[in-house]
């Protein structure tokens, strides 16, 4: 996850057409050549003549002896058989740029099979498979996280400490939080590509309820629960309309 969010280099192994060792791509025994194919006469090119309502037709097409290479290999290679390549298996080192997405294909250029009779190699497509984050879960470039904070915390305010993909960040709990509110760190989410700046990174509050109150702290909130006219037992004011998620910078 962090690799795609900052950047890395990947090694893959790969399984490519590689140009034959034992002929050096030409397809043909060493101490052999090709010849002009018998079919063609070398220009890789049949022609054919059909006549029709408009006059004589003259079409061009691949010649089927060559496949259209104009040329033929009466000694083939034994390691290719006449192909000039052969599979070999082979390892790529490459960049994962910063910010890239689940699902997207990477082209590393010239690290793909290796071109017919001599030419250049094509290119290699990685699929990008982006592993899950345990703490954050990524929206585009922008991240979203929970953190849990106490009913005091909530209540009275304070600062409380978050990791971030930068490493620990102080975080500000305005008194009065409510659980579910929404607290935005801008420029803390992911590298936008091919531009500049980061999305931010959402942290939504998740106020925790106390369980197995000591007598004192039971009697604490009991106490609270009286002076806001509420019944201890479940039987206080009639709950309130809920509200949406309230974001703040």
């Amino acid at each position: 996850f962090a690799g795609s969010v900052f950047g890395e280099q990947k090694e893959i192994e790969v399984e490519r057409l590689a140009t034959c060792a034992r002929c050096a791509g030409v397809g043909a025994e060493p101490g052999t050549s090709p010849i002009a194919c018998r079919g063609c006469g070398g220009t890789g090119e049949v022609q054919s003549v059909r006549r029709s309502i408009f006059g004589t037709v003259m079409t061009a097409s691949a010649c089927p002896t060559c496949g259209g290479s104009g040329e033929e290999i009466p000694d083939r290679c034994e390691d290719c058989a006449g192909e000039g390549r052969v599979r070999a298996p082979g390892t790529v080192t490459f960049d994962v740029p910063a910010g890239v997405l689940d699902g997207m294909d990477l082209r590393v250029s010239g690290q793909g099979n290796a071109g017919v009779a001599g030419g250049p190699a094509g290119d290699l497509i990685v699929g990008v498979d982006v592993e899950q984050s345990s703490a954050f879960e990524r929206q585009g470039q922008d991240l979203y996280g929970v953190l849990d904070v106490t009913i005091t915390q909530a209540t009275l305010g304070g600062e409380l400490e978050i990791d971030t993909l930068d490493g620990p960040e102080r975080l500000r709990i305005e008194p009065g939080t409510e659980s579910g509110s929404v607290v935005r760190l801008k420029g803390k989410g992911v590298p936008h590509l091919q531009r500049r700046g980061r999305g931010d990174l959402f942290v939504t509050l998740h106020v925790l309820t106390p369980r197995d109150l000591s007598k004192e702290e039971r009697s604490l909130l009991e106490r609270l629960a009286e002076l806001q006219g509420e019944s201890a037992g479940g039987n206080g004011a009639a709950p309130r309309e809920l509200r949406r998620p309230q974001f703040r910078s």
